[in-house]
């Protein structure tokens, strides 16, 4: 099976390439918009169990969503424990 844009971008894949699109613009709006938001959600008690409350609620309907959801959550999460110190050597 090779992959290729004409694959990708096909009329079966069209909304689901469509809908990340809209997904990654729109989380790129909240982050811009409201930077609070995300370290209240990864610095307090609360946000940590909403994000893992997120990620149990959608493993009971879909297994490979909850993974690709909680992947998701620890790479935003490590890019808000991210120091500058971290860069410089």
């Amino acid at each position: 099976m090779s992959l290729s844009l004409q694959g990708i971008f096909s009329r079966k894949n069209l909304n689901l390439v469509v809908g990340l699109i809209t997904l990654l613009i729109f989380l790129w709006i909240v982050m811009f918009a409201v930077p609070g938001l995300f370290v209240t959600l990864f610095e307090t008690l609360l946000g940590n169990s909403i994000l893992i409350l997120l990620v149990f609620l959608s493993a009971m309907y879909n297994t490979n969503l909850a993974i690709g959801l909680s992947i998701i959550i620890i790479i935003l999460w490590r890019f808000s424990h991210m120091r500058l110190e971290q860069f410089i050597i």
